[in-house]
């Protein structure tokens, strides 16, 4: 009995001993399948991750009704009129930060003419939105607003879907330099 004791023993011993070359070698060939997986998903990753951005509006009077989270394709720049533009924002304070991204409608572009009065915004003869009630908020009376002009190169003239939207009326354009993509309203 004593002999067979150590016979096992010694079976045992010399499995263990070759249980770790067959780990290594498994652990390899996974390795080397896995890897390329691995970094084709961390490509994807980076991609996306740097061309789109998802941003939420958090106002309680949104300028864009019913819509508020965005995906802003960063990588998309060509905007045309009617699209949702993603900006930063410059000189629209009190209402918001400099740098502070805002999505409006492009309402206008470059070579389009715009007709701002008390009563409307017009922009190529069209009808874009009413009033300027927000001037009262700005300490300005609304005939300070008042503009008949043709957008600049590079700019655009922004508007949203309600009358009480901070918009283009109040501080003019956004030109390309502001512009970080195009935007889609998810929800």
């Amino acid at each position: 009995m004593q002999s067979n004791h150590s016979n096992v023993a010694i079976a045992t011993t010399t499995n263990t001993k070759q249980r770790p070359y067959k780990t290594r070698a498994a652990l390899l060939r996974f390795i080397g399948k896995a890897l390329p997986i691995l970094l084709l998903v961390l490509a994807v990753e980076r991609y996306i991750g740097q061309r789109f951005l998802i941003g939420g509006d958090d106002q309680v009077d949104r300028c864009l009704p019913d819509k508020w989270v965005y995906l802003i394709d960063t990588h998309n720049k060509d905007i045309w009129r009617g699209d949702l533009i993603a900006f930063r924002a410059e000189r629209m304070a009190p209402f918001f930060k400099d740098g502070q991204i805002i999505v409006k409608i492009a309402a206008g572009v470059t070579g389009d003419t715009v007709h701002v009065d008390p009563k409307h915004t017009m922009i190529n003869n069209e009808q874009v939105i009413d009033g300027l009630p927000l001037s009262e908020k700005l300490n300005k009376a609304p005939s300070s607003f008042k503009r008949h002009e043709t957008i600049p190169p590079a700019a655009y003239w922004v508007t949203g879907q309600t009358d009480k939207s901070f918009d283009s009326r109040y501080w003019g354009y956004v030109y390309d330099h502001q512009v970080i993509g195009r935007a889609y309203a998810l929800f």
